[in-house]
């Protein structure tokens, strides 16, 4: 059985949550005894993966195009990493699959968001025509699927993400005394809620109270610095920018607690990696986040609970230890070789159809 797994070139480490997808799928097959072929793996252009308006039609598009014309491209099994690179589908002979994220209705913020939502739905009504076999990382994906397309349940499979062993308790980081989020700086996001709690937290009778560090880039960033402002916590509220994949792992570690306030997430890979490097996690109650994946952090119900609840972790240290532990025995359970033996088990389904 020939595998190709429609990716986009995989350059040294992930820079975000499709990238860690495809980095830690081709890991896991290779655990599992499959060779996939990657028909983007030979690209030598000076073009990123990822963040440019160029990159997914070139990655997705006119390289494969290139390989299918030369007699390149042949497999018997071909598995989009998402509904992007499912556009190539007509073209393809064999059996397709397709892993499908999630389902985002809120509006673009900005044209070239607005740019890629309309190239990822080609791709995503593609993958809905032809796929033989959808894959969803998550239980909330596989209802969101179903609901948002009407996708009969015998074509969906469910197999959680991955996370990579590189994401694990670093003794030699020292604490910075730090409370922490890192994503995108946008509306579905909500980090307004984060740093509106932050500032309730910081008016709390607390000797010394912990600062806030957000990492990460986003068309909200303006309003986000003026929020701070208006609420006097600019001083204490620190804009780091995007943090290096090589430093991600030790930026996790640097925190005291880490908070993600997301309206949705397809998965929420933050909160396992977190947890993962012995960091207790906060989340907003009733967020669109999977249960599988939110189970074991702490949920706030408003902007007061979470400030309420930073203070708690923070000052009782057998709370915060159990919350840890809690934490760490869940995300161990998000392993690459489970991903892999189990994509390997929707390849065979669908092959010996």
């Amino acid at each position: 059985m020939r595998v190709a797994v429609l990716c986009r070139r995989l350059d040294g480490k992930p820079r975000n949550g499709f990238e860690r997808y495809a980095h830690n799928l081709v890991a896991g097959l290779k655990g599992a005894e499959v060779d996939p072929l990657l028909p983007n793996q030979d690209v030598r252009l000076p073009i990123m993966p990822s963040g440019s308006l160029i990159s997914p039609p070139y990655f997705d598009i006119v390289h494969p195009l290139i390989r299918i014309l030369k007699g390149q491209l042949r497999a018997d099994v071909f598995h989009a990493v998402t509904d992007s690179q499912a556009i190539m589908f007509p073209w393809l002979k064999g059996k397709k699959i397709v892993t499908m994220h999630h389902v985002d209705k809120t509006p673009a913020d900005s044209l070239s968001e607005a740019v890629f939502r309309a190239f990822y739905g080609l791709g995503t009504r593609i993958a809905l025509r032809q796929a033989d076999k959808i894959i969803c990382i998550s239980s909330q994906t596989e209802r969101e699927v179903k609901e948002a397309y009407g996708v009969a349940a015998d074509r969906i499979v469910t197999i959680p993400q991955a996370l990579a062993p590189s994401f694990r308790p670093l003794p030699a980081v020292v604490k910075e005394g730090t409370i922490g989020y890192i994503g995108a700086l946008k509306k579905r996001k909500n980090v307004e809620f984060l740093i509106r709690a932050y500032a309730l937290y910081v008016r709390k009778d607390i000797v010394s109270p912990l600062k806030l560090v957000i990492c990460g880039e986003g068309t909200d960033r303006p309003f986000l610095e003026n929020l701070c402002t208006e609420l006097g916590v600019s001083d204490r509220v620190e804009f780091r920018g995007e943090v290096r994949e090589d430093d991600l792992v030790a930026t996790y570690n640097s925190f005291s607690l880490f908070v993600l306030p997301s309206h949705q997430e397809g998965f929420g890979f933050p909160i396992i990696e977190a947890q993962a490097c012995a960091v207790p996690v906060l989340t907003v109650k009733g967020a669109l986040i999977p249960d599988e994946v939110s189970m074991t952090t702490v949920k706030c119900s408003d902007e007061k609970d979470m400030a309420d609840k930073m203070e708690m972790i923070l000052s009782d240290p057998d709370l915060r230890e159990r919350v840890i532990a809690d934490g760490l025995r869940h995300a161990t359970s998000f392993s690459v070789e489970e991903l892999g033996a189990r994509t390997k088990a929707v390849y065979r389904s669908v092959y010996g159809d």
